[in-house]
């Protein structure tokens, strides 16, 4: 057995015994797609800032932080609070609240693009929504999007994402009225061209360069098309305002969560009034039992009143930098081929790859590079596995960072990436 496979199973005796269990329960033993791991699943117990438990008693300095909703850190005291304040009250009402209300109010103030919007419980139902309603308010039937593109779940938004296939259960009809495209502004003129297209979704936390998004916005208003920004991700992460508010170009309608509901679930889609008033009597019907849920409300307006008042988009902007400056200069004394790269508060890694790059949007040619590594997934997985013997969570490509985050976190995580770096290549993978 390898030594990081052998050091794995060592740190980690009750998650495989967990693990085991799992199989019998879920397909591949998760929940999630995104909680997949080889040779087995890591539980975690307790998290506190920007470091978490597991099960077996392992430290990790988080890097996923709750798959990029919790900015704010794990268990952040104010949210705590609120929570705990508001389930006392109760945790469904079954009626309006008077949280809902501050809540949208401060989506309204913060968001560019918000004139009305509407509370939903997921980013994948954000999605779903802006598409129903680009559809009803433009009576035509087409969505553009782009090629590995993730807009959740759903059928019609997860067309042409990396994992689709054409076993998945997605009725061909459904695949008719999605356009899927390259991240190229030709192709994107050309479709338009063609007439039947009620919107061009652009995923917002997709590392390109703001000419292209801007011209998405440009090619979408000659041709009276609606633009959709998939802003789950990046909202309140880019900037205050999200992407929209980071590149100053504002969509027609934006789909949101993550952020929004202060690391518990919920989504909205809020844009232009017109549109969102579709949701009517005789056009769109939207129930939903958690639609604002007190518990969410809570949670979401006090996050979002510290992204308004505090600066922590800032600091979790700054610890980025350093993380990104401190892997590249690993990279560049281990003489690996690669880069950091990314926008705001999250870092992408490519390994393998020997090019020139500016670290920000990691341009090759005249093409931006997609979010991923170029190594091999057996490299990949070997590293994500030495990452984590090294009491870091999240990467080994992708890291998104919190406000908690501090310089010495950073130092510390960069030292245990050399060493897993290091691990992988005893092994002979780099």
């Amino acid at each position: 057995m390898p030594a990081i496979d052998d050091r794995f199973h060592e740190l980690h005796a009750k998650s495989l015994t967990i693990s085991q269990e799992a199989e019998t329960l879920f397909p591949d033993g998760v929940t999630h797609d995104g909680r997949k791991f080889g040779p087995f699943r890591v539980y975690m117990d307790h998290g506190l800032g920007p470091r978490k438990w597991d099960i077996d008693g392992n430290e990790y300095i988080d890097y996923r932080t709750g798959h990029g909703s919790m900015i704010l850190g794990q268990a952040n005291p104010a949210i705590v609070k609120a929570v705990q304040e508001q389930v006392a009250k109760g945790t469904h009402l079954s009626a309006s609240s008077e949280l809902e209300v501050k809540w949208g109010s401060l989506v309204r103030e913060l968001v560019p693009s918000s004139e009305k919007l509407r509370f939903v419980s997921s980013g994948s139902e954000a999605m779903m929504m802006a598409f129903r309603m680009a559809r009803t308010h433009s009576g035509k039937t087409k969505i553009i999007k782009f090629e590995n593109a993730f807009h959740g779940w759903a059928d019609a938004p997860f067309v042409g994402a990396a994992a689709d296939n054409h076993n998945n259960g997605i009725p061909q009809g459904v695949r008719d009225t999605m356009v899927v495209l390259p991240y190229d502004i030709e192709a994107v003129e050309k479709a338009l061209e063609g007439g039947d297209i009620a919107a061009v979704v652009f995923q917002g936390n997709q590392v390109m360069q703001p000419s292209f998004i801007q011209q998405l916005r440009d090619a979408t208003t000659s041709h009276g098309v609606m633009l959709i920004f998939d802003e789950v991700v990046s909202g309140f992460r880019f900037s205050r305002g999200g992407c929209q508010g980071l590149y100053g170009i504002t969509p027609d309608l934006t789909g949101m969560a993550k952020i929004l509901a202060g690391g518990l679930n919920g989504g909205c889609v809020t844009g232009r009034a017109d549109i969102i008033d579709t949701i009517a009597p005789g056009k769109i019907a939207h129930p939903g039992t958690f639609n604002a849920n007190p518990l969410s409300a809570a949670a979401g307006s006090t996050a979002l009143e510290m992204v308004k008042n505090e600066p922590i988009g800032e600091m979790a902007d700054a610890r980025a930098a350093q993380l990104k400056a401190g892997i590249n200069d690993i990279l560049q004394r281990m003489e690996i081929p690669g880069c950091a790269y990314g926008v705001s508060s999250i870092v992408h890694m490519r390994l393998g790859l020997d090019h020139e790059c500016d670290h920000e949007y990691c341009t090759e040619g005249e093409q931006a590079m997609m979010v991923g590594s170029g190594a091999g997934d057996d490299t990949t997985a070997l590293l994500a596995q030495a990452v984590v013997n090294e009491g870091v969570w999240g990467g080994p490509t992708s890291f998104i960072l919190s406000s908690t985050h501090t310089e010495a976190d950073i130092d510390q995580t960069l030292e245990s990436y050399e060493r897993a770096l290091n691990s992988v290549r005893s092994e002979g993978a780099i």
